[in-house]
């Protein structure tokens, strides 16, 4: 056999089978092609980024500022209890902001600028459920407590304050 004569042959076979296989005219390539692609498809829900740390903990999502309430922008400590309303059906308090502006709040209200909820308001005080994350990421609830400030009149129009 004329070697030459025999690889021509063979590099004409592969390119045919390369032309007919690889263009998709072959039916029985082409079915499975299709059968592959339909019955498999990726979904990454629920799966972690291979190429983060396994070690990475996402951070929690941000709350957008505009849909805090104004009492929500204030640190307690920046808040002051002013005057408590309880012969009413659902005892309400005053709280009052530094800049000197009244706000009436019930049991429920959001308050303070770490996630807090009014728990309860009793005659001289009100407490506050506050939420805070410590250093290894996970979030407790502290309970705090704003007191009833009185502002008594003093000698010659002086105001004194007493807690």
């Amino acid at each position: 056999m004329n070697l030459p004569h025999a690889r021509r042959s063979l590099s004409c076979l592969a390119c045919a089978w390369l032309v007919f296989y690889g263009a998709g005219i072959c039916p029985i390539y082409a079915q499975q092609d299709e059968a592959t692609e339909s019955a498999y498809r990726y979904d990454p829900t629920e799966k972690r980024d291979p190429f983060l740390s396994p070690f990475y903990v996402p951070p929690e999502a941000p709350t957008p500022e505009e849909a805090k309430t104004p009492l929500q922008r204030f640190d307690l400590g920046q808040l002051r209890l002013v005057g408590v309303i309880w012969e009413a059906d659902e005892p309400k308090a005053l709280i009052e902001d530094g800049g000197g502006l009244g706000y009436i709040v019930t049991r429920g209200t959001l308050i303070g600028s770490k996630g807090g909820i009014i728990r309860t308001i009793e005659p001289k005080r009100i407490v506050v459920e506050e939420y805070e994350t410590d250093f290894s990421g996970k979030r407790r609830a502290q309970e705090r407590e704003l007191l009833l400030s009185i502002i008594e009149a003093g000698r010659e129009g002086t105001r004194t304050q007493r807690k």
